[in-house]
């Protein structure tokens, strides 16, 4: 492990799946599965509402793998965690929220991305969505400033004009959430 975005929790034991979610039974760690070609494991994604339907979205930090660009809290499943204890565990560590506020699980997808730094993203990731009205702590070590909200459809617009600003797995969320369903009404 060379590359320091992957020091911070390197050793991390991520749970292995496949291009269509189903796990192998195998366990790595987390610097070995971001290191290119990486291997594919499980993480989730929680698209975090307010009370007027705006996402709540930070500003990466760049220190860590994607870095440097706009996102939701993400997070990988950790060995021996639920999906949902996933996303409370992120929920409380990047935006403070302590609460467990009601998930529903939107939809799922694989993608695979290379950054020219040799650390990759090789996962399939679980979105959830959920409505928050309380007040976000932000940690300063996930994200750089405040979080901020944006409506849906301008955050759909911003992505098409500007997809280099935004994390690659956001690109693959926004594109899913205007083909499907959900996507009319995601906190239902």
């Amino acid at each position: 492990m060379k590359n320091i975005k992957l020091s911070g929790s390197a050793y991390q034991k991520l749970i292995v799946v496949d291009a269509r979610g189903n796990q192998s039974g195998e366990i790595v760690e987390r610097w070995k599965a971001h290191t290119a070609p990486g291997v594919k494991h499980l993480a989730v994604g929680i698209l975090v509402f307010n009370e007027k339907n705006e996402l709540v979205l930070h500003n990466r930090i760049d220190s860590k793998v994607g870095g440097n660009t706009i996102d939701y809290p993400v997070t990988h499943v950790l060995e021996g965690e639920t999906p949902e204890e996933s996303c409370y565990r992120c929920l409380e560590h990047e935006y403070g929220i302590s609460s467990k506020p009601h998930l529903k699980q939107l939809f799922a997808f694989s993608y695979e991305h290379l950054y020219n730094d040799r650390t990759c993203e090789n996962e399939f990731l679980l979105i959830f969505s959920t409505k928050f009205n309380g007040e976000i702590a932000p940690n300063q070590k996930e994200m750089v400033g405040q979080t901020f909200n944006v409506p849906l459809k301008r955050l759909v617009k911003g992505i098409e004009k500007n997809k280099e600003k935004y994390s690659v797995w956001f690109w693959d969320t926004v594109k899913h959430l205007k083909e499907t369903e959900e996507a009319k009404n995601p906190l239902e």
